[in-house]
Formats: C-alpha cells, sequence, structure tokens
C-alpha cells in the first residue's frame, strides 16, 4: 500500500513538472485559439523555424526628430536569441538567452524591452502557446476597428514571458469569427525601465492598452503574418503609429559570431524597477 501511496505521488509530481503550454479558461477558449493557430499556418510549422528574420519600419510622430525607427533583425527560433541593426541611429543589440547588450544604443527605449517588442508582434498567434500563457473566455463581440465579428480573448502570463517583459503584461486578441486570422490585438506594457520611457507617472503601474490592427496578412511559404498593422488608442479615435515588416524570411541564418560580446558592449541589467 505504502508503495503505490508513493508511486502515485511521483506521478502527480512527474504530470506536474513536465506540463507544457498554455492555461485556457474552457474548452471554447481551446477551440477558439487553436482555430487562429490553424488559420496562420499551424504550430507545427511554425515550431519547425529555425532562424527568422525581417526588417521593420515603425513611423510616429511621437518618436521625435527620428520619425521612422528602422531596424533588421534576426531570431534563433529554438532559442529566442537575437541580434538587431539599427541603420538609422548606427546602434547593435544583441540578446544571448541570458543578457542584452548594445553597442552605440542612441534608441529612446530600454534595450531589454526592445529586444523583443517585434518579435512579439509578428508571432503573437503562435506565442499563445507559449508556457506561462493563461488564455481567457471568449466573447463574440463587435468591434469598430473590424468588418467583421470578432472573438476576444485575454492573454495573461503566470510568469514573465521574456526579458523585457512581466507578468503584468496582456493582450487581449481580437480573432475574426469568420477567418479566424488575427484581426487585431490591445496591449499593456508594465516593465520599469518602458514606463519610465514614456513618461507615465510614477502611481502608474500599466501603459495602455494600445489598440493593434493588423491590416495586411500575408503568407510566406505557408504561414501567415501581419506585416502592416497600425496602433491606435483604445477608442479608435486617434492614430499613434505605422508599421511595416519587409523581407521576412522564415529560413535565415543566424550569425553566431553576434552571440559574443565586443569589448565596448554594454550590458542593460534588464531590472523590472523603476527609476
Amino acid at each position: 500500500m505504502k508503495n503505490l501511496l508513493f508511486t502515485l505521488i511521483g506521478l502527480c509530481l512527474l504530470n506536474v513538472s513536465v506540463a507544457k503550454g498554455p492555461t485556457y479558461a474552457s474548452k471554447e477558449a481551446k477551440t477558439i485559439i487553436e482555430k487562429m493557430v490553424n488559420a496562420h499556418g499551424g504550430y507545427e510549422k511554425w515550431k519547425a523555424i529555425d532562424a527568422m528574420s525581417f526588417s521593420n519600419v515603425m513611423h510616429s510622430p511621437s518618436l521625435g526628430f527620428v520619425r521612422f525607427w528602422v531596424h533588421d533583425q534576426t531570431i534563433d527560433m529554438k532559442t529566442r536569441r537575437l541580434y538587431q541593426d539599427w541603420p538609422l541611429f548606427g546602434s547593435k543589440l544583441s540578446f544571448d538567452g541570458k543578457e542584452v547588450w548594445t553597442v552605440d544604443w542612441r534608441v529612446p527605449n530600454p534595450p531589454a524591452h526592445q529586444q523583443s517588442v517585434f518579435f512579439y508582434y509578428l508571432n503573437l498567434p503562435w506565442l499563445t502557446q507559449d508556457d506561462h500563457v493563461v488564455l481567457g473566455e471568449p466573447e463574440l463581440v463587435e468591434h469598430k476597428g473590424f468588418d467583421n465579428k470578432v472573438y476576444k480573448v485575454k492573454m495573461t502570463y503566470k510568469k514573465a514571458p521574456a526579458i523585457g517583459k512581466t507578468d503584468r503584461d496582456s493582450y487581449t486578441l481580437y480573432i475574426d469569427s469568420e477567418s479566424y486570422l488575427l484581426a487585431g490585438y490591445e496591449y499593456t506594457m508594465s516593465y520599469g525601465p518602458i514606463l519610465d520611457a514614456v513618461g507615465l507617472p510614477k502611481d502608474q503601474k500599466v501603459f495602455g492598452p494600445v489598440l493593434r490592427k493588423n491590416n495586411y496578412i500575408a503568407d510566406v511559404n505557408g504561414l501567415k503574418f501581419a506585416i502592416l498593422f497600425t496602433t491606435h488608442d483604445s477608442e479608435m479615435t486617434a492614430q499613434y503609429g505605422d508599421h511595416a515588416i519587409y523581407d521576412l524570411k522564415i529560413d535565415a541564418q543566424f550569425d553566431e559570431t553576434r552571440m559574443t560580446k565586443p569589448a565596448n558592449a554594454v550590458v542593460d541589467p534588464a531590472i523590472d524597477k523603476r527609476q
């Protein structure tokens, strides 16, 4: 009897230790999210990518003198290591899986936050399948930002999903009820240094929500990525930014030399603490 009890306890512990992927509020939530992932080309095909690269242009009057932010990025999809080049600023960034460092960083946003920003925007449909993701109860709604009714699903985290993000971040997904493509999403940010960078008052712990609308979704070898999108206030009464992803490759080569920290590199401490 004692041996049987120990065996059952061991099996329970094993099940806990190998639990992977998201937590769903209900069977309906799981069904809708899986339909979205499949509409974007499926999880297994995306998971098979070794390295991805893309270039990004963001335009906004709020960016100051340089109103166009342009950067090139390559990601090792198995480890989420990455490197970026910012040609208009002459800046470089690398993330080796543990540390974020930069050379000549002139971009106003903190590097630890910026390292994951457009990776998340581009890959959000599949990132719903990451560990520690929580997906809420779906609600079928009409939204003036989208032509069709959309399923509204809140995406939160049990643990911080990446350096420069926190477990207080969230995405509210708007999934087209006919195509099941991700039509857009609202997002919030809670990482301390980015709240300082955008000038949020000290008593406010969350920036947002801000609404992102996916305006064009491109097919890249069977996977569908939003490559043109715009950023608005949550009521869509103001537009904050225009974004374009181009030269997207899902068969990129990852340059391992970019994981060697140069002597003049500056390491971001990546501490979720406001100054």
